[in-house]
């Protein structure tokens, strides 16, 4: 294990400062309200597509909300090179499931494990400053506020064609340190449709995820 090398987002300010979306203020006691939670995990829930898992190993993940510099972030992890799966890319602590094994333990097991942080029942708000990662698993951690996907300019999208021919709407953010893309994107989209969908417009094509 390593102490935590949290990337710190100067640029970024700077980018903020000169952009529309420096008026964008969040009030950590809304989001983390109980009544937020529940009515985000409902929302989250809706937007999900309908998958068939069956006969396939499942994973599944946490998606970490943690304030830095007062700021609300979700945090992302840079995976090392010599993973298996998804090596060298941005993505939420988590991993595969075990046998037996309900995917929010998998999730709270994999996070444990790479973020070095306590297992408990009940995680609750991150701190950036007693994580410990995994140096096997984790290049590095680092966060980017909820506010910096706000700005349209950090929003884009990409195309990727399925084996059926059809092309898929997947988006992409980019900050100062390593573009999100993929899975782990459209999972960034979802929870911030979910818990800020009154300030975060980003839209993906419905006839592609079933909702904009």
């Amino acid at each position: 294990m390593q102490s935590l090398r949290l990337i710190s987002f100067s640029k970024l300010s700077r980018l903020l400062s000169n952009t529309s979306s420096r008026y964008v203020h969040f009030n950590s006691h809304d989001i983390f309200s109980k009544d937020n939670s529940l009515k985000s995990v409902k929302c989250f829930k809706s937007l999900c597509p309908e998958l068939n898992t069956d006969g396939k190993r499942q994973a599944a993940v946490l998606i970490p909300l943690c304030i830095v510099k007062d700021e609300i972030s979700l945090l992302y992890t840079l995976r090392t090179n010599n993973l298996k799966r998804n090596s060298g890319q941005v993505s939420f602590p988590g991993g595969m499931r075990e046998t037996d094994e309900q995917l929010q333990d998998t999730a709270l097991r994999e996070s444990c494990e790479e973020l070095g942080i306590s297992k408990t029942g009940n995680i609750g708000v991150i701190e950036p400053e007693n994580l410990n990662i995994s140096s096997e698993e984790v290049q590095y951690a680092f966060a980017v506020p909820i506010r910096h996907f706000c700005e349209p300019a950090n929003c884009k999208h990409t195309y990727f064609r399925q084996q059926s021919n059809r092309l898929m709407m997947i988006p992409v953010y980019t900050n100062d340190y390593k573009r999100i893309w993929g899975m782990t994107a459209y999972m960034t989209w979802l929870v911030l449709k979910s818990i800020i969908p009154e300030k975060f417009n980003q839209k993906l094509s419905s006839s592609l995820y079933g909702r904009n």
